[in-house]
Parts: C-alpha cells; sequence; structure tokens
C-alpha cells in the first residue's frame, strides 16, 4: 500500500493530468498500468525507483522530444506502436507540443526475480535504455492488459500472469545486459507435474488462479511452468483454466444452477464474463445452452 501511493505522488508530480485508467485497484503481481492522454508538457528530469515503458498509442503530430543519459537529446516523429524504455534510477525527461496518448507500464526489478529463474540471477539483471522505437511485442502486451483493465478482468489473473511473463523474457532477450543460463526444454512438464496441476485446477476452479501458484506446484519459474505447460496441453495456462470453467458451467446448469450462480462458484468476476467466455467456447450463451437440451 505504502509503495502504491508513493508510486501514486511520484506520477502525479510528472503528469498535469492524472491517468484515465490505473491498475491500482487490481490483484496485478508486479506490473501496474496507467493510460494517459495529456495536454502538451515538459516531464521535469526524474530518476524513479520503477523501470518505465511508455507505449504510444498514436502518432504525434509533432516531434518527440527525450532526454536519457548517455545518449543526450533525441528528436522523434512517435507513431503508433513505439515505445521507451526507461530504467530504475535514470535520470529522463521529456516534452511534446500535441497532445500525447500513451500507456505506462511500471515495474521493480523484483519482477525478474518472480518471472524468469531460468536466466542469470534477477538482482543482477540491467534494462538498457531505449529511446521511442517500434515493438510490436510490447505495443501487444500493453494494449491487451488495457483491455483487460477496461473490462473488469474479463479474462482473468492467469492470463495477466501470461502477459507478464512474456513482457519479463522479451525484456530480458532484447533489452538487458543478461543471458539466459540454460536453454528451455521442449519435453513439456513430466506427467506426474502434468497430474498433480491438473488435479488441482479441477479442485480449484472457484478461486483465482495464478501463474505462479501453478508454476509453484511444478517447481519451477512462471515463464518455465507456462512454456512447458502449453507445450504438454496444447493451451496457455489460461485458456485451459477457461476451457474446465466452461465445460464444468455445462454441468452445473443443467443440474439446475442459475447463470449467476454458476459465475461465482466458479470464479468469475462477473455473470457478464461466464456468458462472454461461454459463447466463445460453446457457441451459444447459456441460456440458449439449457434450452437446446
Amino acid at each position: 500500500m505504502i509503495a502504491t501511493i508513493a508510486r501514486k505522488e511520484e506520477n502525479l508530480k510528472l503528469y498535469p493530468k492524472a491517468p484515465l485508467l490505473s491498475s491500482d485497484r487490481t490483484r496485478w503481481s508486479g506490473v501496474h498500468l496507467e493510460y494517459h492522454q495529456q495536454p502538451p508538457h515538459q516531464v521535469p528530469e526524474n530518476a524513479l525507483n520503477q523501470s518505465q515503458i511508455i507505449i504510444h498509442t498514436q502518432r504525434l503530430s509533432s516531434p518527440l522530444v527525450e532526454y536519457m543519459p548517455p545518449q543526450s537529446l533525441q528528436f522523434e516523429q512517435t507513431e503508433r506502436g513505439d515505445i521507451t524504455i526507461i530504467p530504475a534510477q535514470v535520470n529522463n525527461w521529456a516534452i511534446w507540443e500535441k497532445e500525447c496518448h500513451f500507456i505506462l507500464l511500471q515495474f521493480y526489478s523484483t519482477i525478474f526475480e518472480q518471472y524468469a529463474f531460468e536466466w542469470t540471477s534477477g538482482s543482477d539483471i540491467e534494462l538498457i535504455p531505449s529511446f521511442s522505437r517500434s515493438d510490436l511485442l510490447i505495443f501487444g502486451i500493453g494494449w491487451a492488459l488495457k483491455t483487460e483493465l477496461e473490462t473488469n478482468g474479463l479474462v482473468g489473473s492467469l492470463y495477466v500472469d501470461s502477459l507478464t511473463t512474456t513482457l519479463v523474457n522479451h525484456l530480458l532477450r532484447h533489452y538487458s545486459t543478461q543471458k539466459k543460463s540454460s536453454p528451455l526444454t521442449s519435453q513439456g512438464l513430466s506427467k506426474r507435474q502434468l497430474k498433480q496441476v491438473i488435479e488441482y485446477v479441477d479442485q480449484h476452479l472457484d478461486q483465482n488462479l495464478t501463474l505462479a501458484t501453478l508454476a509453484a506446484i511444478a517447481h519451477m519459474s512462471p515463464s518455465y511452468f507456462s512454456t512447458l505447460f502449453k507445450h504438454s496441453i496444447g493451451l496457455a495456462p489460461h485458456q485451459y483454466v477457461i476451457h474446465c470453467r466452461i465445460n464444468r458451467a455445462k454441468h452445473l446448469l443443467l443440474q439446475g444452477m442459475s447463470v449467476a450462480e454458476v459465475a461465482l462458484n466458479l470464479g468469475f468476476s462477473h455473470q457478464s464474463h461466464l456468458s462472454r467466455h461461454f459463447k466463445q467456447l460453446v457457441g451459444v450463451t447459456p441460456k440458449a445452452f439449457l434450452k437446446s437440451q
């Protein structure tokens, strides 16, 4: 809570307007998101304790001026999908002369220890400052996280964890000084590991399952687990959990449980979330499914 308040105060000092969206009230682990639409502005020189990724969601009609040592000043025509990476404790400032729309992602260096155990020591990882450049993967991750926030957690915590894992590994591969300590295996999870994870999911469909929890059952990092699980099952962990919940939902509906009760019993934050996922996977809404039986 103290860290959240400190971050809010720091961000309010940097920008004239509060963000239109913020992940402050979510249970996201490791990463914080804000969506901004800021008027012409000069961001004061700063060096935050968190690393930052600025993801531009529109083309700026006037040049963006950015400063980060040792590269000094950059004058750039920023396009939609361009990103700027500002590591923690790096002095920086920026100026734009037209309204600027962007997603702000912030995270502490401990995220590398949490999501990337198969890399060299997370405490030694250093991000490389990067001026505005196109990165469609980071843009896609930022946009997906923004959409998840706008839909009040439609897909859920596992989906956010999966996106965070992908982001961390991408940063480590392309924007850091570190290298992997060992290559990933393509064999998938062992039969025992897979059985334990599947049983746990089946027994906890009503709970807010996280990637870290499932990875701990298999005794590996979330990113490594996510890769091996998909290799074993053919689905990402969050996709598998949604499939399990919808299959269970069909049985509960046929037993006479209402749509609202089913949503509550299967960990959906809203009845509408259950209905949307149900229609995507089954092809019809829960009510239409019952009428067809």
